[in-house]
């Protein structure tokens, strides 16, 4: 729908609302004048015209009222003529009394009010034209009568430039109006593109999605789920009741008690898929929702089992790579070893030395990896268990570390996993420290509800390409790195439910342990 047509449907029921009032206050002034007339005779100077004018305005506001509402051409020529009669009748009635008052002055006001936002401009100022003339000129129509005076001329141009007023504010308003008008148009017209948009990808997606609110009623749902659980394609687009749809699983939902983000499958007598289900509790203003994502189970295990294949797929090729290189520097050295010196032998025997220990490390780095441990949180004093630990396992490197940390602090990790990050991180910054760097630091310090245990050496830091590849497996700037240090370090902190993240420092590199603080 365009704005215009959007502007005008309004114009015209706005337009019926204002012809039903025309009606009820002609009809009622008509039943006030016959009920009160005996008793109120000074009021009228001429009765009979103003009992012949109510009469006529009643019929034809009742005659131009079915004509809008039935005949629906020629609109703007019906309301013209709808205000062309207010006026004229408003005028009689002037005129049948002893001058203009407030009665009908306040008609006269809601007449050219509602001509000022139903006509354009032009037409809405001649009404209002026509309206001052009526009143300005009835003392000249008066004194023929002889009942003209200066209180009514007075009252004549005091209504005249109220009139004006009037169709200004009317101007105003109508602007407003529809300034007010084109912005809710583009919003509801956003709206509906959003909402089809919305349509169209539930509708062209695989995954089923099943809304419910809390008497287990679907309230939105995609042709996906309605297949999968052998419903009628027609319930996607209206509400249903889930219990005479598919029973088996109202059942599950609703004796179980599912918790958010629980899942599981089930098969239904209706359908010939067993189907994996996701819980999620949707809270909305005023209701709680529950969201079930549905998908084929059969499917999700053949997705499950690529991802797997190719991941060892990755992982292999990437052990075959980093065995390659030290296992051709052993061929290498072997070859050359029979020819050789013994000055050079020893140096041969030497290297073939340091590639197998290379080989063997990247072979138990790998085994680490791929090892599923469990995991054995327990409550750690950071404060007691970092100098300990620092004598223990980095008794050698020791004086090279400054330890910050003021604040008792308690996390919860497993000890042997925390070791290894800490041992990891930590060498891997003396590593990489500035040559003119005499230490790094180990900083431990709250921040609001966790604890952030940061390294930092002073070194020239990671370069921002390269930080998107620092967590994966065999990614090493070092020659002798297997690249598992950090992918490790990270495994081992999402286990704990712990966070590791590379920090930008503008020298040097920062990796940060976010854990949560423990209360002892």
């Amino acid at each position: 729908m365009e704005p215009s047509h959007y502007s005008q449907l309004n114009q015209y029921h706005l337009g019926l609302w204002y012809g039903a009032y025309r009606l009820i206050i002609s009809t009622g002034l008509l039943l006030i004048f016959l009920l009160t007339y005996p008793n109120l005779t000074a009021d009228y100077q001429y009765p009979q015209l103003y009992y012949y004018a109510l009469g006529i305005w009643v019929a034809v506001n009742a005659v131009q009222l079915f004509t809008l509402k039935f005949v629906r051409r020629w609109i703007q020529a019906q309301f013209i003529l709808i205000f062309f009669t207010d006026v004229s009748v408003l005028s009689l009635l002037t005129l049948a009394t002893n001058g203009p008052n407030l009665h009908i002055g306040l008609l006269f006001v809601i007449a050219i009010f509602s001509a000022s936002l139903l006509l354009d401009a032009h037409k809405a100022l001649v009404i209002t034209l026509i309206a001052v003339i009526s009143v300005i000129y009835q003392h000249f129509i008066g004194s023929i009568f002889a009942f003209s005076s200066l209180t009514n001329i007075g009252n004549s141009a005091l209504l005249a430039f109220l009139f004006f007023v009037v169709y200004g504010s009317g101007q105003i308003a109508v602007r407003r109006f529809q300034i007010l008008e084109n912005l809710s148009f583009s919003q509801s017209l956003e709206l509906y593109q959003l909402q089809n948009i919305n349509r169209y990808i539930l509708e062209q997606i695989e995954t089923g999605y099943l809304v419910l609110d809390e008497n287990y009623h679907v309230v939105l749902s995609n042709p996906a789920a309605c297949h999968l659980l052998g419903i009628e394609p027609a319930y996607s687009q209206e509400r249903f009741s889930l219990y005479h749809s598919q029973y088996d699983l109202f059942e599950l939902v609703h004796f179980e008690n599912l918790e958010n983000g629980e899942q599981f499958q089930f098969e239904s007598q209706q359908s010939r898929y067993n189907i994996h289900v996701q819980v999620q509790k949707l809270i909305v203003p005023h209701q709680t929702l529950i969201l079930l994502v549905l998908q084929d189970a059969q499917k999700l295990n053949q997705k499950v089992q690529q991802l797997k294949l190719a991941a060892l797929g990755q992982l292999s090729a990437s052990i075959a790579h980093e065995i390659r290189n030290p296992l051709a520097a052993i061929v290498q050295a072997n070859d050359l070893y029979q020819d050789s010196e013994k000055e050079q032998q020893h140096l041969l025997n030497q290297m073939i030395s340091r590639q197998a220990n290379r080989i063997d490390r990247i072979i138990q780095d790998t085994l680490s990896m791929v090892k599923n441990r469990e995991t054995h949180p327990v409550m750690i004093h950071l404060n007691e268990f970092i100098p300990l630990f620092l004598q223990e396992d980095l008794a050698d490197v020791a004086d090279q570390i400054q330890l910050n940390s003021d604040t008792s602090l308690y996390i919860q990790f497993d000890e042997a996993q925390f070791r290894q990050i800490l041992i990891n991180l930590i060498r891997n910054a003396i590593r990489h420290n500035a040559a003119d760097a005499d230490h790094i630091q180990l900083n431990i310090h709250p921040y609001q509800h966790k604890v952030w245990i940061d390294i930092r050496d002073f070194g020239t830091g990671v370069d921002v390409p390269d930080q998107a590849k620092l967590f994966k497996p065999f990614y090493s700037t070092a020659i002798n790195g297997t690249g598992l240090g950090l992918y490790l370090s990270h495994s081992f902190c999402e286990a704990n439910q712990a966070q590791l993240n590379y920090i930008q420092q503008e020298q040097g590199a920062c990796f940060r342990i976010s854990c949560q603080r423990m209360i002892p």
